[in-house]
């Protein structure tokens, strides 16, 4: 299985485009967290119908461009439903379209997701969609998600191999992001893949809001396998069962599937 993280500030359609004619088919792409759509402190401003709007344009064009080439997306966005916005990750193949809502949201004092948009917060966590590619079970998840037990557990029980991480990481985050990436790897035998927005975000003069990138594959024995630093660009991995399996048996923390 081909695996490809997109790293940018927006949504980069040329780059997008360019990226896709170059992979195989059955290649799963992930992007970042608030690139296909405005960043949090952005959506506050805006009209719910024109996110709702713009985020459509967005999963038509990435339907399209995955029928076109016969591969995978695995993008957040943000749709306007009866309860109000709703944040998701539309898991897109050439078949169909999944959908996943975030079910853990930050609830910082300067990040207020919780009180923003009308997820429905579960207290026993849904399993995200999956996808088996190549005989390897993926599945999405956004990046704060990523502190939750439940939702790994979830992942565990289904037997998937392959985490599908979105995120918007900034601030001084950089150590600990790495180490509970390579943490959540290890202790799951899972491989996990990280893709990290990039660019700055200022609102009312406030202090800036800086995305440092580093988007990385975290293999099942705790190493980074590959990772970007801070500019645009696309990395590639070629995932094969045979090693995800050989991992699970040498710990032994989940079964080999």
């Amino acid at each position: 299985m081909h695996l490809f993280l997109l790293q940018m500030a927006r949504f980069e359609w040329e780059f997008i485009q360019k990226s896709a004619k170059q992979m195989p088919a059955n290649a799963v792409v992930v992007l970042p967290e608030y690139a296909a759509t405005p960043f949090f402190l952005e959506l506050l401003s805006l009209e719910p119908e024109k996110i709702d709007s713009q985020s459509q344009a967005r999963l038509e064009q990435l339907q399209v461009l995955s029928a076109k080439h016969q591969i995978i997306f695995s993008v957040p966005l943000v749709f306007l439903k009866e309860q109000g916005l709703v944040k998701q990750i539309a898991f897109i193949s050439p078949q169909d379209t999944q959908f996943y809502s975030q079910q853990r949201l930050v609830n910082f004092e300067h990040w207020g997701e919780a009180s923003f948009f009308a997820n429905a917060q579960p207290a026993c966590l849904k399993t995200p969609p999956t996808l088996e590619i190549e005989g390897i079970k993926i599945a999405p998840l956004f990046g704060y998600e990523l502190h939750f037990d439940g939702l790994w557990m979830a992942l565990q029980e289904v037997g998937v191999e392959v985490v599908l991480i979105s995120t918007a990481s900034t601030f001084e985050s950089f150590e600990r992001w790495r180490c509970v990436l390579r943490s959540r790897a290890f202790c799951n035998s899972m491989l996990v893949a990280r893709a990290n927005r990039i660019g700055m975000v200022r609102k009312d003069q406030n202090i800036p809001w800086r995305f440092y990138g580093d988007s990385l594959i975290a293999l099942p024995n705790g190493n980074i396998a590959s990772s970007l630093e801070g500019d645009m660009g696309a990395l590639h991995l070629e995932v094969h069962k045979a090693y995800l399996q050989a991992w699970a048996k040498e710990w032994d923390f989940r079964p080999p599937n």
